[in-house]
């Protein structure tokens, strides 16, 4: 009989890693980071614990993967937009929506674990409470680079981008915050982001004549 080849052992070593990592995320999201064991990842998976130890050291291990492919999934919605730079407010305006709402939806399609992640991480150890603020880092990153470029480009005032870029990061993460506890009632998602946008591009001041009329 013809043994196995390498790339379907690769295969079932990829689905098998899945597995556990699914598996971990349930159990994570029903007991919490400190109270789940390694047997209940296995448990849940249907997997024996050898099978676990050749994938993942421990289960801190398991947990980080998990939160570097959540990050990274939210870091992606950023793409198109830094693909194709706006050129101009509106567009920047309505690229900032499309690629929040992006964001968004995925916390909210996995809200128990981005919940785990803002709240447990940090309590694991230092290099975690380090990991939540370099993410947050690279999100105001971001922000003082699309700034940046419309200032340059002249559809933004002059600012300190590095300084406006964490505030608006702030006002984020709380609302967020709030929003994931369910604080927030009687507001879509849409509105909330386009919300936040318009803050954002516009403050609290009252609209100029010439948006007035721009939106009559």
């Amino acid at each position: 009989m013809a043994g196995t080849s390498p790339r379907s052992n690769e295969v079932r070593k990829q689905e098998t890693k899945q597995q556990l990592l699914y598996a971990a995320a349930s159990v994570f999201q029903r007991k919490g980071y400190h109270k789940a064991l390694v047997s209940d990842i296995v448990a849940e998976a249907g997997v024996g614990q050898g099978t676990f130890y050749r994938y993942f050291a421990d289960k801190r291990e398991v947990f980080e993967m998990l939160m570097d492919q959540f990050i990274g999934d939210l870091l992606e919605k950023f793409s198109e937009m830094s693909a194709n730079l706006p050129m101009d407010v509106s567009e920047y305006r309505s690229a900032s929506v499309r690629a929040l709402h992006k964001v968004a939806e995925t916390a909210d399609r996995n809200r128990k674990m981005a919940l785990l992640f803002v709240r447990e991480a940090p309590t694991i150890d230092h290099r975690f409470s380090e990991k939540i603020a370099d993410f947050y880092d690279q999100f105001a990153k971001l922000a003082q680079f699309y700034l940046e470029h419309a200032i340059k480009n002249g559809f933004a005032r002059e600012c300190r981008p590095e300084i406006v870029s964490q505030a608006l990061l702030g006002i984020g993460v709380r609302v967020v915050d709030i929003w994931l506890n369910e604080r927030l009632s009687g507001i879509t998602l849409r509105e909330l982001i386009e919300e936040l946008v318009e803050f954002a591009f516009r403050g609290f001041g009252l609209p100029s004549q010439s948006t007035k009329k721009e939106r009559v």
